[in-house]
């Protein structure tokens, strides 16, 4: 019996993996360029297909879909676990719910499963600048040095982000917006 299929959104996901899988395979051609290649991970739940790239005849998404015409789009995808928290942990980890021991969305896979290294922590530890925006490994911790996140956003600062009240923070440099 196949998995359960959780939606279509998650199946933009497997787009964004697929950009991420490319940088990776060309991190020796980055290291001999003094330009290191752009890498954006966007990973959305419950989002489901209603994506103009997924035909959807109703709903605008004009720069998701500018962003999808331009890269591999996937139509077939699933998901770990029936919940966000461990769906998005083993994205991010490459780690099924069994080995993180995150089955819910009320524990902090940390605390069960260890100290597994993640997307942002490599990308970091290779010299790139990462960024979270939203309940990426929620429930847990607040943003901290494990994480893997040079930068975040949080509710509450002086530095507004697309006018809804979010603004840039970063542990490293003390809030100071990189320019």
């Amino acid at each position: 019996m196949p998995p359960p299929r959780t939606g279509r959104g998650l199946l933009w996901l497997g787009l964004v993996l697929s950009s991420v899988c490319v940088a990776l395979g060309s991190e020796t051609q980055a290291n001999s360029t003094t330009d290191a290649l752009n890498v954006l991970l966007i990973i959305v739940d419950d989002l489901r297909p209603s994506l103009g790239c997924y035909g959807d005849k109703l709903v605008r998404s004009p720069n998701i879909d500018q962003l999808a015409s331009h890269s591999l789009l996937f139509q077939n995808a699933f998901a770990q676990q029936a919940v966000c928290a461990p769906s998005r942990v083993s994205f991010l980890t490459g780690r099924r719910p069994d080995t993180t021991r995150l089955y819910d969305f009320n524990s902090y896979w940390r605390v069960h499963a260890g100290n597994f290294s993640t997307i942002p922590q490599y990308f970091k530890e290779n010299g790139y600048v990462t960024m979270s925006v939203g309940k990426v490994f929620h429930p847990g911790t607040a943003p901290c040095p494990e994480s893997g996140f040079s930068w975040f956003v949080v509710s509450e600062s002086s530095i507004p982000i697309l006018g809804m009240g979010l603004s840039l923070q970063s542990p490293l440099l003390a809030g100071r917006v990189p320019r």
